[in-house]
């Protein structure tokens, strides 16, 4: 068998590898619930924009593509999460081939193949899905136009780094990494300045058009959101605990060794191979990023997801490293097999967590079960009680009673100032005689004020745990409320 591997191209084995990789991921997105995002961003492909609140307008965009050739399921939701991840590793291939070799380019496959954060975001309809995969088209882009003196090169990387800032705006961070490769190759300096880096920044511009004429109509919600997300409140501080904290996510989401052995890699590129062009394009794609969020994390640990795109080239120049190594010191090889096998378990564990009956509140698939018998018990309240309104005291309960709930009805969350959510951008509930409410909630707490504002009669109608399998995932309280 490892005879007939050796021999078989690697070019063959990669298409098979990404043929098998996508046929079950295509019958596997059927049989995991949404989690709460994934509803969320369906809702916004309901109500079709130049962009939204948290993000910019690609997930939205595109989830209205699948859902119009599939229908609001969760396969036409889910579909293009398995077609990006597939078109993922075959950009990755493509570099790492075009860089390096076959052989460097297929185990970049295998390894960013394993690596939990990346295929759970394959599966997944994430902004992660096109934010990943147009940094990767764009990395590819960019080698391009170093080698060939055609200005469409450059047109496609602006248009590729445009595309991934319309899905997450770390994107923009790409035009920063080519900066910082043109300052560090001496010979590529001139093009810092040059028609081609022209094409390239005006072509990303008139791609982010949409984001910002969305953001003139609205009064720039989005520097309203950024700045609640970054976690800068009045002040930055510094909190090595936050980072700690952020460093072991990384490890967590990507694989212990997989994350040490590229930390390893980056550091023994810089040291050995900083000069070296191949070395230099990888690094400056992947340190960047992470130093920007290493600074971030400082004051506030941010998402573990945030560092995906850097994966990219970390994945390629941690694959060239260790194959360097393992060359001088065939010992490696042993730890080089126990990183891809933890982080193929890792992997597996995160597809299919029921048969480990984690302890209650410890499964990290929790967000994505439970949610047919939440759904149930609502609609079995909204039958008893005659509602006309769906109220969730959150994103994540308004957006799964719209999808999972018979009829797909409109949901709201209660009011809040103008841009807080993006549920404050579509229009809202209006309070008269005739409506009869339900107020859905995951806290434990006393229902809100502004609830008790607006409707005179507010009563408990039910309090259970979502299950799945039999199994507790989330508690939630349901309020009958009238405005008598």
């Amino acid at each position: 068998m490892l005879a007939f591997l050796r021999q078989t191209s690697p070019v063959r084995l990669a298409i098979f590898l990404l043929v098998a990789t996508t046929c079950y991921r295509l019958w596997f997105i059927t049989r995991m619930e949404l989690v709460p995002d994934e509803a969320f961003y369906w809702l916004w492909s309901k109500h079709l924009a130049l962009s939204y609140r948290d993000k910019g307008p690609l997930i939205g965009w595109t989830i209205a593509l699948g859902t119009w050739l599939f229908g609001p399921t969760v396969f036409g939701i889910r579909f293009f999460a398995v077609i990006l991840g597939t078109g993922t590793g075959w950009l990755m291939f493509l570099i790492a081939r075009r860089l390096y070799d076959e052989r460097v380019a297929l185990w970049s496959l295998l390894l960013i193949s394993v690596i939990p954060m990346a295929a759970v975001g394959s599966i997944l309809m994430t902004i992660d899905s096109l934010s990943v995969f147009c940094w990767a088209w764009a990395a590819l882009a960019f080698w391009n136009g170093l080698h060939r003196d055609r200005l469409s090169d450059w047109f496609w990387v602006g248009l590729a780094i445009g595309l991934g800032f319309l899905a997450k705006f770390t994107n923009g961070v790409q035009l920063g990494c080519i900066a910082f490769f043109l300052l560090w190759s001496k010979a590529h300096r001139p093009l810092l300045f040059s028609r081609k880096t022209l094409v390239m920044v005006a072509t990303f511009g008139v791609s982010i058009l949409p984001v910002i004429i969305w953001n003139c109509q609205t009064g720039w919600v989005h520097a309203m959101a950024l700045h609640s997300r970054s976690g800068v409140t009045n002040t930055f501080g510094i909190h090595p605990a936050q980072l700690l904290r952020f460093i072991g996510e990384q490890f967590g989401v990507i694989s212990p060794l997989i994350m040490l052995g590229m930390v390893i890699a980056a550091g023994g590129l810089l040291w050995r191979q900083h000069t070296e062009l191949r070395a230099r394009f990888l690094l400056s794609q992947y340190l960047p990023v992470y130093a920007l969020f290493m600074f971030f994390s400082l004051n506030s640990a941010g998402k573990p997801n945030w560092t995906a795109p850097a994966l990219v080239t970390g994945v390629i120049l941690t694959v060239v490293f260790w194959r360097d190594a393992v060359q001088a010191r065939p010992a490696w090889r042993g730890w080089i097999g126990a990183a891809f096998g933890l982080a193929l378990v890792m992997t597996i564990l995160m597809h299919d967590t029921d048969y480990l009956h984690l302890p209650q509140g410890k499964d990290p698939l929790r967000r994505a079960k439970g949610w047919p018998e939440f759904a149930a018990h609502v609609q079995q309240a909204r039958e008893q009680y005659q509602a006309n309104v769906l109220i969730g005291d959150h994103y994540n309960q308004a957006s799964m009673m719209a999808f999972y709930l018979p009829d797909q009805p409109t949901t709201y969350m209660l009011p809040e100032p103008y841009g807080a959510t993006q549920f404050t951008l579509w229009p809202t509930y209006q309070v008269g005689t005739n409506t009869r409410a339900l107020f859905v909630t995951s806290s434990t707490n006393d229902v809100p004020e502004l609830l008790g504002t607006q409707f005179n009669h507010v009563q408990m109608v039910d309090d259970f745990w979502a299950k799945h399998q039999g199994r507790k995932m989330t508690e939630f309280r349901i309020y009958f409320c009238t405005h008598r």
